[in-house]
């Protein structure tokens, strides 16, 4: 009996010790993302590893472990009370202490979307309490570098749960500027294509933190609004063998019908990858070649998505889409006559508070926008008020003297808030699809016929080439919009951010004011989700929208301010 004892004694000395040497050992081997670190953050502030004490452990061995040196065992005493260490007891260990590969391994536990990108760390603002200040802290080193911080991220000091923060590479410590700390690409390719009694599928092994439906549905198909995304869900779910969406385990292959994929993602066999890969080839020919300092000479036209009797898409907390877009846009406006010389026109006008920019959080519904076509027109039809917005936008156009036109100097964008799955955040930036778009659009009759501007532009008449060069001159300042977004720190959707088309079901179309308006440059900016708490949150900050108004008059400026690539 005693000698059983003993035996089992041993045996658990040994489970220990052996656990105790892994332990030691996840320090030295390469970082993982998946590495278990006992982390944990208080506030969304204060960082510490909370190391539970085994038989044996000391102090001065636990300071070894996780801070690469025995000296700073006086200093995680204090920090723990200076109580004593005891078999089964949490001691807590300050970040500031740790090691640079336990630091890097600590904030890939707790901000598994963070990574190192462009020169810089990317960090997603994950808990509630986060400063700029602790977040100059955990990567610089000093809480000093939060006004540079601030400076390079054009912030006010407050933080929004999911917006994202940069720190650029010049602050950072040695550990986030290394190759560990850099996202890699994954090894081999993203996609599988397999195939099985059901026939092919491209095959996707789910990382850890990832969702069915943002990160494969969203992602791999382009579907974003709610019916398309739990159709998609739906139809992967059966293919795949999934009963539980919500419980997917890490490393679960997914099926995705081959028919449901982007053609970006094909197989670079299939005819869909090479039409798709050949029109962005075709397209890259069209750059903008007119430059224009302070955009003198230049043209923008600025049409607030809905308005008067159509208030758009409604969110969650009752907001009013046209209200914020009408907003946004004043501010564009606002900004362009104040800062630079390029001449504004807007599609439409509120009665009241004229073009005046709103800084409150609230934006009061009302009915006071009208269209300002001849005579004005007060939005009660969607379909009729978008038509009548190209006619609009068509007369403005041909107004212009022939060079301008000619030089490729005016530039259409309407502002919008979309209505999407609830789980996607960020803008999305649409722009005309050629294929798409129609040659022609002409109404007659009713409204049509008592409006100056239709009877003057009708029919709008569009040639194939005409559509492929607007279609890549849009794309090139899409491009500059969504990089000048991402500098001013406003939240863009994850994947796809740039699209072509819109998707509903089977049916895939241009948005209407950028199908048929005759401006080659021509965007949809839709600034938010307005079905995501997060992106509603955003919104209704009064500096979230000048930022969104500030990155549009910047992406304008690299447009016409640089020469062509």
């Amino acid at each position: 009996m005693v000698l059983g004892l003993v035996n089992r004694k041993g045996r658990l000395i040994a489970l220990l010790l052996l656990a105790f040497c892994a332990g030691l050992a996840c320090l030295g081997r390469s970082s993982s993302r998946s590495t278990s670190i006992p982390a944990k953050i208080s506030r969304g502030r204060s960082i510490c590893v909370e190391h539970r004490a085994r038989s044996g452990d000391s102090y001065t061995l636990i300071s070894r472990r996780w801070t690469s040196s025995g000296d700073n065992w006086r200093a995680i005493k204090r920090y723990n009370g200076n109580r004593r260490l005891l078999a089964g007891s949490v001691c807590r260990i300050p970040y500031n202490l740790l090691s640079p590969k336990a630091k890097y391994l600590v904030i890939v536990n707790l901000f598994p979307s963070d990574k190192y990108v462009g020169g810089q760390w990317s960090h997603k603002v994950t808990y509630k309490g986060e400063t700029v200040s602790s977040i100059a802290k955990w990567f610089t080193g000093t809480s000093r570098n939060a006004s540079k911080i601030l400076s390079h991220n054009h912030l006010r000091g407050v933080l929004h749960l999911g917006s994202r923060v940069r720190i650029p590479s010049r602050l950072l410590l040695a550990v986030f500027r290394t190759s560990r700390a850099r996202s890699s690409k994954p090894s081999g390719p993203l996609l599988r294509f397999k195939q099985d009694k059901k026939g092919r599928y491209a095959s996707y092994r789910l990382k850890k933190g990832e969702a069915l439906y943002t990160n494969v549905v969203a992602r791999f198909t382009g579907r974003i609004s709610h019916d398309d995304v739990m159709d998609a869900v739906k139809r992967i779910k059966m293919r795949s063998g999934i009963r539980d969406v919500k419980r997917i385990p890490e490393g679960f292959e997914v099926k995705i019908p081959v028919g449901l994929l982007l053609p970006r993602y094909l197989l670079k066999s299939d005819p869909r990858r090479s039409a798709y890969e050949a029109s962005l080839k075709q397209l890259s020919r069209y750059r903008n070649v007119f430059l224009s300092r302070d955009l003198e000479g230049v043209y923008v036209i600025l049409d607030p998505g809905h308005g008067g009797s159509d208030p758009g898409a409604i969110g969650r907390r009752g907001m009013r889409e046209d209200e914020y877009a009408y907003d946004i846009a004043c501010r564009i406006r606002r900004l362009l006559r104040s800062r630079t010389r390029a001449k504004v026109y807007m599609t439409t006008w509120d009665k009241k508070s004229g073009y005046r920019v709103r800084d409150s959080r609230w934006l009061r519904p009302d009915k006071n926008e009208v269209l300002l076509t001849t005579p004005r027109y007060h939005n009660r039809d969607a379909t009729v008020s978008a038509n009548l917005r190209c006619f609009l936008v068509a007369s403005i156009y041909k107004s212009l003297p022939s060079s301008v036109r000619k030089d490729n100097r005016v530039v259409f964008t309407s502002v919008h808030a979309d209505s999407l799955y609830p789980e996607l955040s960020g803008a999305t930036i649409y722009i005309p699809d050629a294929h798409l778009s129609r040659t022609s659009l002409d109404r007659k009759g009713g409204v049509y016929d008592r409006t100056k501007e239709v009877r003057s532009c009708r029919p709008i008449k569009t040639t194939y080439w005409q559509r492929v060069r607007s279609e890549g001159y849009s794309r090139y300042l899409s491009s500059e919009l969504l990089d000048a977004l991402k500098r001013r720190n406003v939240a863009t959707l994850p994947y796809n951010p740039v699209r072509d088309r819109v998707t509903r079901g089977r049916r895939e179309y241009v948005p209407a004011v950028i199908r048929h308006n005759p401006v080659p440059t021509k965007l949809l900016l839709e600034v938010a989700n307005l079905q995501n708490s997060s992106d509603c949150q955003r919104l209704m900050s009064p500096d979230y929208r000048e930022r969104i108004a500030s990155a549009y008059v910047d992406a304008l400026r690299r447009y016409y301010g640089r020469k062509s690539r």
